[in-house]
């Protein structure tokens, strides 16, 4: 079984998706941390990230999705890059690369591989509108901008403590932008997908209303 989650960046998909995927015993598939993962070995060798455009040639990558601990690590060419995922540089110039033909169609079957063996709660921004357009039950997690940019500046200050939270907010809008506007799987709302905004609610509280819609479709809780 499948069950997506989209949204824009620092919506909380990440740790919902986690949380739901333990309730019900699933794997929790982070989308993002595979284009993090190839952000994160092209910017190790010094490639020009801002220039990749959607046709642009990048270098091998040979990705892999390994499952440690219960933790999903991202491997690029053998090298784990999973403990600098998060770093502020990545999250900057993630998106050049999402935009990328060659990098979706890497990340793509990639994610199929793995959904069409395991049940899955898979977070992303086009998960359930073009890599599962057929899950069962698709998410879509929204989040004002100044919220978000709060929950990164929070997240981030204890990494870089000279990072303004203006700052992080512009990143996110530019983020934002670049996401849905781009030629090859743009954020939208996905077809039948359940929208909730997490702006003003704790994470469990989004994760019980997720789980409300769940136990509508499957046995919960499941053995």
């Amino acid at each position: 079984m499948i069950i997506t989650i989209d949204g824009p960046a620092s919506s909380g998909k990440s740790t919902v998706a986690e949380i739901l995927a333990k309730e019900l015993g699933f794997i929790h598939f982070n989308s993002g941390a595979l284009f993090r993962g190839i952000t994160a070995h092209l910017y190790k060798h010094n490639f020009d990230i801002e220039s990749i455009s959607s046709n642009s040639t990048i270098p091998t990558c040979n990705l892999e999705v390994v499952m440690i601990n219960n933790e999903q690590h991202v491997f690029v060419n053998s090298i784990d890059y999973t403990a600098v995922l998060r770093d502020n540089e990545i999250s900057t110039l993630v998106a050049y690369v999402a935009q990328n033909k060659t990098c979706r169609e890497i990340i793509d079957n990639c994610q199929r591989t793995f959904g069409e063996k395991n049940n899955i709660v898979i977070e992303g921004r086009d998960v359930g509108s073009h890599v599962f357009p057929n899950a069962q039950i698709k998410f879509y997690l929204d989040c004002s901008v100044q919220e978000r940019a709060r929950r990164r500046f929070l997240e981030e200050k204890t990494k870089n403590s000279l990072i303004t939270i203006d700052e992080i907010e512009q990143q996110i809008k530019k983020r934002d932008d670049m996401d849905k506007n781009r030629d090859i799987a743009p954020l939208i709302v996905p077809t039948d997908a359940i929208i909730i905004d997490s702006t003003t609610l704790t994470i469990d509280e989004v994760v019980e209303k997720m789980l409300s819609y769940v136990t509508k479709e499957i046995d919960y809780p499941l053995n």
